[in-house]
């Protein structure tokens, strides 16, 4: 199976009805309006609560694999909303499995805009 972009709602919605997958991909914008709500969305603030929606998406030994190119999350704290977001899902021991680097065709001065981390769900 695959999935295409969805929303909050249609995260919420494929994990009331118990729908499980080998890998989901996290790749949402920096910022967005949407929802039922028109709910202002950032990573800087909300990307843990994305992972604890499709955490649950995920199967047992499944994967999930985490981006953003948001230039206001570092690295390090990147890693810990992911975290926060997989504890709260019910995936405390999640292995942080691949940091994927930008390749060398899309060079950058400083930090790294994107960031791609990858779990293992457990």
């Amino acid at each position: 199976s695959h999935l295409y972009p969805l929303g909050f709602d249609w995260l919420a919605r494929l994990a009331k009805r118990g729908e499980k997958f080998d890998m989901v991909i996290l790749d949402p914008p920096s910022t967005s309006v949407g929802g039922k709500k028109k709910k202002r969305w950032s990573a800087k603030n909300d990307y843990d609560e994305l992972v604890a929606l499709a955490a649950q998406l995920v199967k047992s030994d499944g994967t999930l694999w985490t981006t953003t190119n948001s230039n206001q999350i570092t690295s390090i704290r990147f890693a810990r909303m992911c975290k926060k977001g997989l504890a709260q899902s019910g995936f405390p021991n999640a292995k942080l499995e691949r940091i994927s680097t930008m390749p060398t065709d899309f060079p950058s001065i400083g930090p790294q805009q994107v960031k791609n981390l990858v779990w293992k769900l457990m």
